[in-house]
């Protein structure tokens, strides 16, 4: 930047930079996980986009309890979104999730805090204390050529609080595995090991469907990114 705001922590990492858009929490909630059963019945558990939800929109997750290895992926509907486990594991869990816009795309706080405004050169907001931002612990990109990718795996010294970004590539690709009765779809999942404390990526069937000989796979890069609220 040539001029503006620039902050860093004692690490060297940027906070808040007038040149870019911070992330902010346009909503937050809870959702049951959703799953496909070996029969091909879909469990589906749906959160409803809010009203006015910017298109230009993020969804970042993680398991609400700090128990087990957990596997997610993300399904995205014109009306809403839901995630899913891994084909067939039907053991329940919930999962804390928020929508990231830009900062300048939050609505108007109409009883705001004291605190800090930034704004670009352009006169949008890029960042507000007022806001609840996300701040990136780290971020990897992954080519996703074949089942056999071995995608971005992070290790963070706590799990506490940490989001993981869900949108972007998710279906990777279908398999014949299983003709004729049925083949695979695999879609990339963002997995939680809290023994191990990793976010990692896997490439993981999420469903069965109509058996076919033909197969294909990759064709897309993910975005990985980590990170809290703030």
């Amino acid at each position: 930047m040539s001029y503006g705001i620039l902050v860093k922590n004692q690490s060297g990492f940027t906070q808040i930079d007038a040149t870019y858009d911070n992330i902010s929490s346009y909503a937050s909630g809870s959702v049951t996980r959703s799953y496909v059963n070996s029969a091909g019945t879909q469990t589906l558990n749906k959160v409803s986009f809010p009203a006015n939800t910017p298109t230009d929109y993020l969804i970042f997750a993680k398991p609400n309890a700090q128990t087990f290895t957990r596997q997610i992926t993300l399904a995205v509907y014109s009306d809403g979104f839901a995630f899913f486990a891994p084909w067939q594991a039907s053991s329940s869990f919930s999962i804390d999730y928020f929508i990231g816009v830009r900062s300048r795309d939050m609505p108007t706080n109409t009883s705001p805090d004291h605190g800090l405004n930034v704004y670009k050169a352009n006169g949008e907001q890029a960042y507000s204390s007022n806001n609840s931002n996300l701040r990136v612990s780290a971020v990897s990109f992954d080519d996703l050529s074949s089942t056999s990718t071995t995608p971005t795996s992070f290790t963070v010294g706590s799990m506490s609080g940490i989001y993981t970004l869900m949108s972007g590539k998710n279906y990777v690709g279908r398999s014949p595995q299983g003709y004729p009765n049925f083949s695979i779809i695999y879609s990339f999942f963002q997995e939680f090991n809290f023994t191990a404390k990793t976010i990692a990526g896997k490439i993981t069937p999420v469903t069965n469907a109509a058996p076919s000989l033909s197969g294909s796979f990759g064709g897309g890069f993910k975005t990985n990114l980590i990170g809290i609220l703030t």
